[in-house]
């Protein structure tokens, strides 16, 4: 089986900004309609840690949307369970468009591997923000320098190497363990509330590596305290030119992130328009762009109905790599 995310993101002209290359004349254009959204305050939860990449993208984008949906945006994680605890959560709050929660596969796969109280059934998408891929890392100080020397001592010692994840059922885990089952390799996956925790538990030597995106680990990497074994991409980061991909070293495993936003399912649609619209703004702030590439993270971007459409068609691959994951308890 090819453990690839099939990426095939639409790209909208209002996006030129976004690349980095955009005028005035790019932005789209949004009618100034009447609010479609109740009184109160937009509540947005995170089923993560604060500090992760999921978390840093949601509350620059927040913060850079306020103005643009003229309420307050109140930010509110809610980890534990790989996304579940905020997942479920999400699934029970009313559907009036003042309840977000953070879109991603997580909605798909968690289900699988625990029982939830919700499935992908109870959310509707509403904007596509941002794509990244999966990265083995490793303490700075680790003996094991390359994939290479990982693969073996995972060989020589079946089951040895812990490998931190932000949950079971997360992206972190199911990425780790399509690389354990490409590689042929036994691991023992540890799961943590986050990225953020897992970053923690590397730094403590509580663990021998961790998967992640390489944003969430840049400034530990550059600052010399962790390094990047490998990305499981189809192409070598910008950020990190000099690591290579698991492809380049015959692991054919391409798998990573996509975080958009989403709400409870029985949301109206024009409510969906008027979130979508005022987030589309917030994306092309340069507050929020600037913020993004700092921190080396891919801002993605695509409309309700394409994103819908995609999430679709990523729903099918996902279950069935985390019903072969749970079948062999990886």
């Amino acid at each position: 089986m090819q453990y690839q995310s099939r990426r095939s993101f639409i790209a909208n002209a209002a996006m030129a900004l976004v690349a980095g290359a955009g005028a005035a004349s790019t932005h789209p254009v949004f009618a100034q309609n009447a609010t479609h959204l109740p009184e109160g305050v937009v509540n947005f939860i995170l089923p993560v840690a604060p500090g992760g990449g999921t978390d840093l993208t949601f509350r620059a984008l927040t913060e850079a949307t306020k103005g643009h949906l003229n309420r307050t945006i109140i930010v509110l994680n809610q980890p534990g369970a790989g996304n579940a605890v905020g997942l479920t959560s999400a699934a029970s709050k009313p559907a009036n468009g003042l309840w977000l929660v953070s879109y991603t596969s997580e909605i798909f796969t968690l289900p699988i591997f625990q029982p939830v109280k919700f499935s992908a059934k109870d959310f509707k998408p509403v904007i596509l923000v941002n794509e990244d891929p999966a990265c083995l890392i490793v303490p700075a100080d680790s003996k094991l320098n390359t994939i290479e020397a990982f693969v073996a001592a995972a060989k020589a010692k079946p089951g040895a190497l812990t490998v931190g994840n932000s949950g079971f059922g997360n992206i972190w885990h199911i990425s780790a363990a399509a690389f354990a089952d490409k590689a042929g390799i036994s691991v023992l996956q540890v799961p943590y509330s986050g990225a953020a925790p897992t970053v923690q538990a590397i730094l403590s030597s509580q663990i021998d590596a961790m998967v992640a995106s390489p944003p969430e680990v840049a400034s530990y990497v550059e600052g010399g305290k962790m390094k990047i074994l490998a990305v499981m991409a189809d192409k070598r980061s910008a950020a990190f030119p000099n690591v290579p991909t698991l492809k380049e070293k015959g692991i054919d495993v391409v798998i990573g992130t996509w975080r958009g936003i989403g709400v409870p399912a029985g949301t109206p649609d024009a409510a969906v328009k008027e979130l979508h619209d005022a987030f589309a703004k917030g994306m092309q702030e340069r507050s929020f762009i600037d913020f993004m590439n700092s921190r080396g993270l891919a801002i993605h971007y695509m409309p309700t109905q394409q994103f819908a459409d995609f999430a679709a068609r990523e729903k099918p691959g996902f279950e069935a790599l985390a019903t072969q994951i749970q079948k062999t308890k990886q």
